[in-house]
C-alpha cells in the first residue's frame, strides 16, 4: 500500500509570514499555520530567525511542525515550540521541543557598550557570558541575515561566534541563535 505525505499547501514561505510588530507583545497568535522545515537548511535558517524573533517579542505563536529541522533540536529549543505536528515523526519533534522549551533559556540583553548572554537550554551546559569588546559586532550580527550584510570587522568573527554555538551559518546566510530578551518575565526569578 502506498503511503501518503500529508498535503502541505497551507505550509507558509518564510517570506509570506506576518511580521512581528510591537503591538503584537504578550498576545496569543493563533496561526492556522503550519511552517515546514527540512526542506533545505537556507529555509529553516529563516524560519529559526522568524520563530527568534517571535519568541523576542513574546508572542505566543500557535503553529504547527510539518517535516524535521535540518539542525539538531538543542539549536532551537529555546525558541517557541509548535503545538504539534502533521504526522507521526513530526509530532514526536514538537512533543520534544515543547518538553524542553522554557522562556528565557537562550537570549541575550544589551546594555550600553556591551552584550549579556545566558544558556540554560536543556542538555546544554549552563554559559553566561559578557561581550564587552566587540559587543557592537554581535549585535550586527544578530541583525543580519547574511554575512555580506556586515561590516569587514563583523565579518571576521563569524566563525568564532559560530564555534562558540552563538550562531548556525549555511553558505552566506547566518543566524545568531540566543533571541533578544526584550521583556523580563514575571516573577523575574523565572529565568
Amino acid at each position: 500500500m502506498p503511503t501518503t505525505n500529508p498535503p502541505d499547501t497551507a505550509a507558509v514561505p518564510a517570506q509570506d509570514l506576518p511580521s512581528i510588530t510591537p503591538e503584537l507583545t504578550y498576545r496569543t497568535v493563533d496561526a492556522d499555520t503550519v511552517l515546514h522545515f527540512g526542506r533545505s537548511p537556507a529555509e529553516d535558517l529563516e524560519l529559526l530567525r522568524y520563530l527568534r524573533d517571535v519568541t523576542s517579542h513574546a508572542v505566543r505563536l500557535r503553529w504547527r511542525l510539518a517535516g524535521l529541522p535540518c539542525f539538531p533540536l538543542h539549536t532551537h529549543v529555546h525558541l517557541v515550540a509548535p503545538s504539534g505536528g502533521v504526522d507521526a515523526d513530526s509530532a514526536a519533534h514538537a512533543m520534544s521541543w515543547t518538553a524542553g522549551y522554557r522562556y528565557g533559556s537562550f537570549f541575550y540583553r544589551r546594555g550600553p557598550g556591551f552584550v549579556s548572554i545566558k544558556d540554560v537550554r536543556p542538555e546544554s551546559e549552563d554559559a553566561r557570558l559578557t561581550i564587552d569588546e566587540g559587543a557592537d559586532h554581535f549585535l550586527a550580527m544578530a541583525e543580519a541575515a547574511t554575512v555580506d550584510d556586515l561590516a569587514p570587522e563583523a565579518r571576521d568573527l563569524v566563525d568564532t561566534v559560530a564555534e562558540a554555538g552563538l550562531l548556525l551559518r549555511v553558505d552566506q546566510r547566518l543566524l545568531v541563535l540566543p533571541y533578544r530578551l526584550r521583556h523580563w518575565p514575571v516573577p523575574y526569578l523565572a529565568i
